[in-house]
């Protein structure tokens, strides 16, 4: 039921302000009618009425005053206001009206319909208003509370990305002493960060995920027997459930290679693992390798690998001044249980070098949609050792930053570099 607040005149209504009042009481609105010497404003204030109908004739003015009143006040300013006249008028009265804030200005001898319709139509005017002004409030608590959503979703993705870093091997200062900084705290202007390095070995990485948790993840480890395992993975798709699972690999990997030494068991034991942890659909690409002595000769190194469906590392080999794709390999960790994977044994020797990489990398596009490719990777990775610059993976970043232009990574970045000394 609407409301309709209407101010009456000492002397009493007009006849015809009064046929309205009963025919708007029969169409089913209620009446609040009220004198001018009572407390109008605070009446209004507390009965919140849909309309209120004023007499612009009232004496002194009051009509407009109240009219004044009622629009400057925060708790009446939405309600619609109509002055309807029931003596002869001129257009001061009605420029008067409209500058106090009225809605409207009829004449109580428009007749019936006129009137009626024009109080309906300020009626509805001011229920649209309404419910655009709670729409509004609800849309703001909405948008309010999503943003406070958000940021705490933020803040988590911080820590939990924050975590993440922490499964990446340890960082090297520059003198060689292990730290357990964050990654960004490596080398200043420097993507690579060295994990390993001895007077035969130097083994440093790089990680740059695409959102904010990311998919890759690479690992370093030196056993007490002296040997080094260097391991890079791929988990399929990105975010939340890609960087929880590349915590379960971490955690998988660790044990198992702790518990076996060749790369095909390891790799064996970590799928079967992982195929009955992950039913998710996801699965995992991966390269492992153990750098140990030659049993021919303890002097030199060489390198046992294997891997999961994951994209070949290159190996250059210095004394033949070309680059190698190590093509041993099974298929992906998660999809088949019991699966076996395939070693291959290279040798080390001072001023080879392994790259060991995602396809984040080969997979990358500029403006133009057109991919980097693994045989361009494998053209400027030869090229790059060639220059014998000591950044290999700087340069190699550099030149796939000019290449995408600036183009927003599609795909988590990850890379491994091993170099004999």
């Amino acid at each position: 039921m609407f409301k309709i607040f209407s101010l009456e005149t000492i002397e009493g209504d007009h006849p015809s302000l009064a046929e309205l009042r009963a025919r708007l009481e029969t169409m089913g609105y209620e009446l609040i009618a009220h004198r001018r010497d009572q407390e109008v404003v605070e009446e209004i204030k507390s009965s919140q009425p849909d309309l209120i109908l004023l007499d612009p004739t009232l004496p002194e003015h009051q009509g407009f005053k109240m009219c004044e009143t009622l629009k400057n006040d925060p708790d009446t300013e939405n309600i619609p206001v109509i002055f309807i006249h029931t003596r002869p008028s001129g257009n001061g009265m009605l420029l008067k009206s409209f500058e106090s804030g009225a809605t409207d200005f009829v004449s109580i001898e428009a007749g019936e319909v006129e009137v009626l319709a024009r109080l309906q139509a300020a009626i509805r005017n001011k229920q649209a208003a309404s419910q655009a002004v709670s729409m509004a409030q609800q849309l703001n608590k909405m948008n309010t509370e999503l943003y406070e959503r958000n940021l705490q979703v933020e803040k988590e993705l911080y820590v939990t990305r924050q975590l993440q870093q922490s499964l990446l091997p340890p960082i090297l200062k520059e003198e060689g002493s292990p730290t357990d900084a964050p990654l960004e705290e490596g080398v200043q202007g420097s993507f690579s960060k060295c994990h390993y390095k001895d007077e035969k070995l130097r083994i440093s990485g790089v990680y740059l995920p695409c959102d904010a948790l990311g998919g890759d993840i690479y690992d370093v480890i030196k056993f007490p027997n002296g040997t080094v395992g260097v391991a890079i993975a791929d988990v399929s798709g990105h975010g939340v459930p890609a960087g929880f699972i590349t915590a379960i690999f971490k955690s998988s990997f660790y044990r198992i290679t702790h518990n076996h030494s060749e790369p095909g068991d390891i790799l064996y034991h970590l799928n079967n693992e992982l195929a009955d942890i992950v039913k998710t659909g996801e699965y995992v690409t991966a390269v492992y390798g153990r750098i140990q002595p030659d049993e021919a000769d303890p002097d030199k190194l060489c390198m046992d690998y294997t891997g999961a469906g994951h994209p070949y590392p290159l190996y250059y080999k210095a004394s033949e001044n070309r680059v190698i794709r190590l093509k041993e390999n099974g298929t992906p960790l998660v999809w088949i249980k019991n699966m076996e994977y395939p070693m291959g044994r290279i040798p080390l020797e001072p001023g080879d070098q392994v790259l060991m990489f995602t396809d984040g990398i080969s997979e990358m596009r500029n403006l133009q949609g057109e991919l980097y490719g693994e045989e361009a990777l494998e053209a400027l990775f030869l090229k790059l050792v060639q220059e014998n610059s000591g950044q290999i993976l700087d340069d190699l970043i550099q030149v796939l930053s000019d290449f995408t232009e600036g183009h927003p990574l599609e795909d988590d970045l990850s890379v491994v570099l091993i170099e004999a000394r």
